[in-house]
């Protein structure tokens, strides 16, 4: 009986515990290195370069139609006042340095990226079976 117990026991826990999402925090190097920081990078610099084509690899469809909501929204001229503004940041490597944090729990992330001393870029993504895309907040 008490190793019929046992085994429960150790069946539950590995059941239970494999299905429990951990939450990691990467900061400095190890969240500018990270895969979510290559995907943020990738998006980026294709939205900034060739605008929503351009970036939809990088994104996740929810994202595209919140962007494409967006134009909408802001029409034609906006957007690309949106997009003129991005192109006025910091892009390749020092835009990397500027990543501060990157949270990871499960299959979703929340990367922030220090844009100036009062401003932060907060970034969704969510890991898809092509690895990780921009996201929408969830």
């Amino acid at each position: 009986m008490k190793m019929m117990i046992r085994a429960f026991a150790i069946l539950a826990w590995l059941v239970l515990g494999s299905s429990v999402s951990y939450a990691q925090t990467l900061t400095a190097g190890q969240a500018q290195k990270s895969a979510q920081a290559d995907a943020f990078l990738d998006y980026e610099k294709a939205l900034i370069t060739g605008g929503l084509d351009a970036a939809t690899p990088y994104m996740t469809p929810e994202k595209l139609a919140e962007l494409n909501g967006m134009r909408k929204s802001f029409g034609e001229d906006g957007f690309k006042q949106f997009l003129d503004r991005m192109r006025g940041g910091a892009r390749d490597m020092a835009r990397r340095k500027q990543i501060e944090k990157v949270e990871v729990k499960g299959d979703y992330a929340v990367l922030e990226a220090r844009d100036g001393p009062h401003s932060v870029t907060v970034q969704y993504l969510a890991k898809t079976k092509d690895g990780w895309k921009v996201d929408i907040r969830r």
